[in-house]
């Protein structure tokens, strides 16, 4: 009885633990970019974070970019959370992202405020996460068929007027 009462008593802390709105929110974040976009048509760009709650809590997280899209976050692990999103090449760019990330009563009011056509940046988020994205190589500037195109025509130019001269 003593056993069943003691994982009674644990199963209701972890209960609690995830239904209570996360307190005193710090998170901490790696990215990374797509590196090599020699043949791709878009950028991938993910930003990994562990949040840790004050009180324990283990939200479900949404996340908002810039553009205005708000997506689920993905848990990856304990504390652990995973944020993704790819761009067209062209349109990619290096620089800092700032991600508004919204508990699921963020999240609420934040889509009723644009069902009702308000500001968003009004609507308090949970923490915001800031990351870093780099550009991609994006091949060389001169194709190598260019190179070799001109060093043939130079080996070509060369052999011509040695020849000329050698016969004159």
């Amino acid at each position: 009885m003593r056993q069943f009462v003691s994982a009674l008593l644990i199963s209701l802390f972890v209960a609690s633990a995830y239904g209570t709105a996360c307190t005193s929110p710090k998170a901490t974040v790696t990215s990374f970019s797509t590196q090599d976009a020699t043949i791709l048509t878009q950028l991938a760009h993910v930003g990994e974070f562990t949040l840790k709650c004050g009180n324990g809590a283990k939200p479900t997280l949404f996340a908002e970019f810039p553009c205005g899209k708000v997506v689920p976050v993905a848990q990856v692990g304990d504390e652990k959370y995973q944020v993704s999103w790819t761009e067209e090449i062209k349109k990619g760019s290096s620089g800092n992202v700032v991600v508004r990330l919204f508990d699921e009563d963020g999240y609420a009011n934040l889509r009723k405020v644009q069902r009702d056509g308000g500001k968003v940046s009004n609507v308090k988020s949970l923490v915001d996460i800031t990351v870093s994205t780099k550009s991609a190589y994006k091949g060389p500037w001169v194709k190598a068929e260019l190179v070799a195109a001109l060093v043939v025509g130079g080996i070509a130019y060369f052999a011509v007027t040695t020849k000329s001269k050698v016969q004159q």
